[in-house]
This record gives C-alpha cells, structure tokens and sequence, in this order.
C-alpha cells in the first residue's frame, strides 16, 4: 500500500496570496520507517541535546517558536539540507511525490480552492497507482492530510471522488476515508509540509531553491510530469507544470 501524506501551503481565503497548494508524498508503507528514520537522525545531528522537534518549514524560515533562537545561516543550511534528506531517504518508487497548484480566480478561492486541489491530487494518485498495477505491482492508497479547517469537507470531497469519480474518471485504489493527524505527531506529514511549501514558494514567489532538489521525485514519465499540476496557469506558462505538457523533458525556465 502507498500512503498519501498531503499538507497546504498559502491561504486560500487571503486575496493577498495568490496561490493555493495541496502537496506531499506518496510513500510505499515499508519505506515510512526509512524516511521517518532519516529526519530523526537530522535532529540528532543538529540538536542532539533537545527534546524531539517538529520540521515546520515555514518556522524554520521565519524563524518562530523553537527556532527563533537559532541563527538564520543555521536554519538556512538546515532547510537545505532537510530537503536533500527527504529526497535521498527512500529509493524509488518508495517515495514520490505530488502537488496541486491552484492559482485563485473568481471561482477558484477559499472553500472551492481547496476542494479543486484535493480533486487533482485524488485524480493524480490514483493514475499513479494505476501505472503501478499495469507494472505488475497491484497496491491501493490511503490518503493521510494534516489536520486542518476543512477536515470535515474533505471527507465528503473524497467520498464522493470515491463514489461518483473526479471531473475526468473514476477512481478506484483509495482503500478508505482519509485520516487526518496533528502535523507535529508524524515525520511523514513533516515531509508533506516541506514540499507545499517549496511548491508555494515556487509558484508564488518565483523562489525555487528548496522546489529544485524535489523535482527528480514527481511523478513523472517519459518527461512529463504527472505529480504537479498547474490549475489556472495563462498560455504559455513557463512553470514545470506547464511547460513539461507542452513539449516532453522541458521543465520551463522557473528553475
């Protein structure tokens, strides 16, 4: 089984943020321990002394809570170095990962963003697993979200995904209702968070130092990348997303 650890990045009822993302990654339930493993020994190296800290990308940046009083060069090279642990811990197809870019318009903000993201990235797990099936390797998914406002709306979004099928087909390998879990109480959604916000950064900032190690883990064939997604992109976005659709191996001039 794969298990599908989403969180968000940006707000999708503040104007001021111009993109919404739904992001995470989908890891083979024998490679959770591996990658749970990997962050835990980041700690240890960095903090040996104190007790179990939480990845939380955007602390570490801003420098809030715990890492307020660590200096920026050191959260610097650690954000860094976090993201080169979460790709290098786990071998593929044991950990790969997924994003929804929603970039609000009219109909695309607040509750509506949310539910158009959790769609596409339904959609796009289940098409991974599909292709895993078609290889001969016969797994189901489960979605595990980070706790948030719209926990509850998010379980009758995939139900009724479940049930009724997306706006583009069926789905048919999620094995249950999502589960919903505190951030702070799982590695695994601490990853999750990390790849939100290096896909927000990405988009709504044209930042891509932290997006740019992660990109070799997207779902991806033949050049093409399945696993992010751009909704509302204008003509001739030159994002990952976009372009990878226009013409095969072109990742656009983001990165």
């Amino acid at each position: 089984m794969y298990l599908l650890y989403l969180d968000e990045s940006g707000n999708p009822d503040d104007p001021s943020d111009r993109h919404f993302v739904l992001g995470g990654a989908a890891i083979f339930e024998r490679s959770t321990y591996f990658v749970s493993t990997a962050l835990d020994e980041l700690k240890k190296r960095h903090f040996p002394s104190d007790p179990p800290i939480e990845f939380h990308a955007t602390d570490i940046r801003a420098g809030k809570g715990f890492w307020r009083r660590v200096p920026k060069e050191k959260r610097q090279d650690l954000i860094s170095e976090l993201g080169f642990t979460i790709v290098d811990s786990s071998q593929h197809p044991g950990l790969v990962f997924f994003a929804a870019v929603v970039e609000k318009d009219n109909v695309n903000h607040g509750e509506q963003c949310v539910r158009r993201a959790t769609e596409e990235v339904c959609d796009r797990f289940d098409i991974f697993l599909k292709n895993r099936r078609r290889a001969g390797d016969e797994q189901r998914g489960l979605l595990v979200f980070a706790e948030g406002r719209y926990r509850e709306r998010s379980k009758i979004w995939v139900s009724e995904f479940r049930d009724l099928g997306t706006s583009w087909r069926t789905i048919n390998l999620l094995s249950d209702v999502p589960y919903f879990v505190p951030a702070k109480e799982t590695r695994l959604l601490q990853v999750a968070d990390y790849i939100a916000h290096a896909t927000f950064l990405l988009y709504e900032k044209r930042n891509p130092g932290l997006f740019r190690p992660l990109m070799r883990r997207f779902d991806e064939k033949n050049g093409k990348l399945h696993g992010l997604i751009h909704v509302g992109g204008a003509p001739g976005c030159e994002c990952p997303a976009c372009s990878s659709r226009r013409q095969r191996e072109d990742f656009g001039t983001w990165l």
